[in-house]
């Protein structure tokens, strides 16, 4: 991959060609949206098709929290939340999974790491859509309070600026923008709720003007990341520009968080805008580490770190001898299939992507179609549990539990589980995805279609002349239901 640096500071442009290529691969980033690329955008029609939350309540409990006032005695409208009058209503179009890849102890039932930390929300709408995922750092109540503040604080900004305010953003500049202030009622909400500390990523796909494509503007913090999977182009990271994949991350350091890091001060190291174009037909979606991390070769066991990467030395089986001219390094029992590639950080990234794509296309030649947002949930949530499952086979061993050990048994047993540990593959952490399948819909009996570049113009007038103050939901019962889950497919 060739990076060039465009005239601004700061400001890289990362290139592939493909000779099928429609919206292209190119990434911009900066930290501040200035910076970027500014396209004109269509109007944004209000309507919404999906709106989902989680886990559990989601966002919805943090909006019980803090709207504690008298309840609306309005008994002519449904109450709302965020213009949606349910968060549970999801989509093929539209979907998200969020769940544990931790242990659960076999005498008590009791899953490690419990509750979740990890909080997602999507709003799609008919032209439009905003992705949030948070990752609330370490675990507890106020880890998993943080993500689920964060989520809801940047889409109760969203809601208000974009649709509530009466004003048409105009430019990609212009939602960045309000994506990058979204941040800060995010990180307002953690405080309110006094919650702990959290990752954010949040995203919009908003349609280009006089065009038949669409931008993914992005602002992130820490390392929940955002992707691309393009029909024409493979897939991409947008957030790229968060972390440098020239050096080495240490996969414990988040890299950035809302909430109280210094005092009541957020640490913003790199915070991020993004933007990428993408065509009708493409998927985005968002991750948490407890997804990205298990596609990276050292975490699955796949390779080992160069020799001068120290801090990943913890992640390899072994302590690795010295590599050979090839570039190949052994394991400490010297047995020859043990032997793995030693990769650079830049390697071990082109190799994380490459995963995710070829997982997806090991799902679309079994189910012999073209998966949509909820399959591409589903295929890349399957293959993190079934890459994890025999870390948790060394955990839930019931021979583990149940005997009196002296503290030199203890001690040996311990250290037999953290060898068992250091040989399985993948990371044990929380995992979500939250996936949105681009284009302009309309809804029928039967399915969500994309619509034609004169139904796209159709809807620009129409969203123009419409009131976004009262009417910006659409009823839960005009969702597709989830008639096609992804289990039945795999």
């Amino acid at each position: 991959m060739e990076k060039t640096k465009n005239v601004f500071q700061g400001i890289h442009i990362s290139r592939k060609f493909h000779k099928k290529k429609k919206a292209g691969t190119d990434v911009w980033f900066a930290e501040t949206c200035e910076h970027l690329q500014n396209k004109k955008i269509a109007p944004m029609v209000p309507d919404i098709f999906a709106s989902y939350s989680g886990p559990d309540e989601g966002l919805t409990i943090v909006h019980k929290n803090t709207e504690n006032g008298p309840s609306n005695n309005s008994t002519a409208k449904q109450k709302t939340i965020l213009g949606a009058k349910n968060w549970s209503v999801k989509s093929r179009k539209a979907y998200a999974i969020c769940m544990s890849l931790y242990d659960q102890n076999p005498v008590n039932g009791k899953i490690s790491g419990d509750p979740i930390a990890d909080a997602f929300g999507i709003c799609a709408r008919k032209n439009n859509a905003l992705l949030v995922v948070a990752d609330g750092v370490n675990w507890g109540e106020k880890s998993k309070m943080a993500a689920r503040s964060a989520v809801y604080g940047c889409m109760k900004y969203m809601h208000e600026k974009v649709f509530c305010s009466g004003r048409n953003l105009k430019t990609t500049q212009e939602v960045l923008a309000c994506l990058r202030r979204s941040f800060d009622c995010a990180h307002e909400t953690i405080l309110q709720q006094e919650a702990g500390l959290t990752t954010l990523c949040a995203a919009m796909v908003v349609p280009l003007k006089d065009k038949k494509q669409y931008a993914v503007c992005v602002v992130n913090v820490g390392d929940s990341f955002a992707f691309v999977q393009s029909n024409a182009n493979g897939f991409r990271e947008i957030t790229i520009g968060s972390h440098d994949i020239d050096s080495v991350r240490d996969i414990r350091d988040a890299g950035g968080a809302l909430g109280p890091v210094d005092g009541t001060n957020p640490e913003l190291h790199n915070l991020t805008c993004s933007m990428t174009i993408v065509d009708p037909g493409d998927i985005v979606f968002l991750t948490t580490d407890g997804i990205s991390d298990n596609f990276d070769p050292v975490v699955t066991k796949m390779a080992v770190p160069t020799k001068d990467d120290d801090s990943d030395e913890e992640e390899s089986d072994s302590p690795s001898s010295p590599s050979s001219d090839s570039g190949i390094q052994a394991s400490a029992n010297n047995n020859p299939v043990d032997f793995k590639p030693a990769m650079t950080p830049q390697e071990r990234h082109q190799f994380c992507v490459k995963g995710m794509e070829r997982v997806l296309h090991e799902f679309e030649l079994f189910a012999e179609t073209p998966c949509c947002a909820q399959e591409l949930c589903g295929a890349i949530v399957q293959h993190v549990t079934q890459l994890t499952d025999q870390k948790r086979k060394v955990l839930e061993n019931p021979e583990l539990y149940g005997k009196k050990l002296k503290s030199r048994q203890r001690k040996e047993r311990d250290e037999k589980i953290v060898a068992s540990m250091r040989q399985a593959p993948g990371k044990l952490d929380h995992a979500t995805i939250v996936a949105y399948e681009v284009g302009n819909y309309h809804y029928d009996d039967e399915n969500y279609d994309i619509e034609s570049s004169e139904d796209e113009e159709e809807d620009g007038e129409e969203a123009a002349s419409m009131s976004t103050s009262n009417n910006s939901n659409s009823s839960p019962s005009r969702s597709r239901p989830n008639s096609v889950l992804f289990e039945s497919a795999l």
